[in-house]
């Protein structure tokens, strides 16, 4: 089995430290310089730095960084300390997983679940185009810009082409606006259970993140209104149409309250419509209800067209688009014209909204499934069925934390993904997110051991 990459860093530091590469006492690489360095993630390198501590090969010291330890301290460290199950692994896991672990826990559709035939068709139109290999437009690539905001404007959100960004994926959206608005100390609303790559950018910023509690029908409005009379807080990040990790959606009546309170207490709303393309069309938008005047709008092509095209949008009121547009300058310079080209071929094609409503429909029959075999089990699910990648799933009390269940089915080749990951404060939890593409017989027969 193939040493992931967290490994590989792993072993690579390791024997740099036994060889006198850094001094006894000497500053190593801050995460972020390694991570550019290396050309990876810094989730990745802040992990191998923590198994580093572990091994006591290194030590950290609050607010300066990563220092080699005395020789005194080196002790027989010679292999990889076993995987933790916090956010720094779970991100590495899920982008290099064993090549036999199977992936319940995953975050995206298995290739199988793509229009493979579309997407050769594209790459045949696009071969035979005159190529713009430049770096092209700092917005992205007009033609896509126009048709994105041509389907946004279809579902009442005033999206123009100069007011909408192209970006990485809708993970670098999210960065976009964290760098444009927030500060080290401001505090922040979020989903609880919400998106952990966000909870672990927030943290990063030096953010002071407060979750708000998720129901059925979107955030609790009292609660809600209850923290944000408490906190002030600058925004309230959350994702509208099936939730990640929920499933769940806003009703008409949550998103109108949720833009009330907004108005009230002066808070930015950052609406993540990540699965847009398989939400139910008319479902409401806090972007189409407001406007885009306090809603800050991001999606991505990733649910509906390919994951690895890694392209993502977000569009702003005009006053706020000149501070994301100069923040992805800093960070990226562009995004991938080629890629951007190849998904404006896709969304081109006369068959795409037949492929979406079919994507539906077939998630829609997972989801069902899914909800089935987990009510066999006598475990409790979180919302009502939908067309979601994923369904929140409760354990039963006797099994206890998520956790001990996830470390366990790691050991016999389970990937699954426990709610702590999911919670700002990572407390203990019995809930997991499952990932409905993935949640067939042999899992079920697995989770059965776990029966009363």
């Amino acid at each position: 089995m193939a040493p992931t990459l967290a490994e590989r860093l792993f072993t690579t530091l390791q024997q740099q430290l036994h060889a006198g590469h850094w001094l006894p006492g000497q500053r190593l690489p801050s995460i972020r310089q390694l991570a550019q360095q290396e050309g990876i993630s810094t989730y990745t390198v802040a992990d191998v730095y923590d198994r580093l501590v572990a091994a006591s090969l290194i030590e950290a010291r609050r607010g300066e960084g990563f220092f080699a330890c005395h020789a005194n301290q080196h002790g027989a460290h010679s292999a990889l300390p076993p995987p933790r199950l916090d956010a720094f692994w779970l991100i590495d896991s899920r982008f290099h997983p064993d090549s036999d672990a199977a992936q319940p826990g995953s975050g995206w559709l298995p290739d199988s679940w793509y229009d493979q035939d579309a997407l050769h068709k594209a790459l045949r139109q696009l071969a035979r185009q005159p190529l713009q290999l430049g770096y092209g437009e700092t917005a992205g690539w007009l033609p896509l810009r126009q048709q994105l905001a041509s389907q946004l404007q279809e579902q009442g959100i005033p999206a123009q082409a100069d007011t909408l960004l192209l970006t990485q994926g809708a993970s670098q959206a999210l960065s976009l606006i964290v760098l444009a608005l927030i500060s080290p100390g401001q505090k922040v609303l979020v989903d609880e259970p919400g998106y952990t790559n966000l909870l672990g950018l927030l943290h990063q910023v030096g953010a002071e993140v407060i979750g708000v509690p998720w129901t059925a029908e979107g955030p609790d409005c009292q609660a809600l209104a209850r923290l944000l009379a408490q906190h002030q807080p600058k925004a309230f990040f959350t994702n509208s149409r099936l939730h990640n990790p929920s499933g769940a959606s806003y009703s008409q009546a949550c998103a109108h309250r949720v833009l009330q309170l907004a108005e009230q207490y002066d808070c930015w709303l950052i609406e993540d419509d990540v699965a847009a393309a398989l939400a139910p069309p008319g479902s409401p938008t806090l972007a189409a209800l407001d406007q885009l005047q306090r809603v800050i709008y991001l999606s991505s092509l990733s649910k509906s067209l390919a994951p690895g095209l890694r392209l993502g949008y977000l569009c702003a009121h005009p006053a706020l688009y000149a501070a994301l547009l100069q923040s992805k300058l800093n960070l990226s310079l562009t995004s991938s014209t080629l890629n951007e080209q190849l998904a404006s071929l896709l969304l081109a094609d006369g068959r795409q909204r037949h492929r979406l409503t079919q994507l539906r429909e077939r998630l829609l029959a997972a989801n069902l499934h899914a909800r089935q075999g987990f009510q066999r089990l006598g475990w409790r699910l979180f919302a009502e069925p939908a067309a979601s990648c994923f369904v929140w799933v409760e354990l039963p009390a006797h099994l206890g934390d998520a956790l001990s269940l996830c470390e366990d089915a790691l050991q016999q080749g389970w990937l699954l993904t426990p709610g702590t990951l999911f919670y700002p404060q990572r407390r203990p939890s019995r809930w997991l997110r499952f990932n409905v593409a993935y949640c067939d017989t042999a899992l079920f027969e697995y989770l059965a051991r776990y029966a009363p």
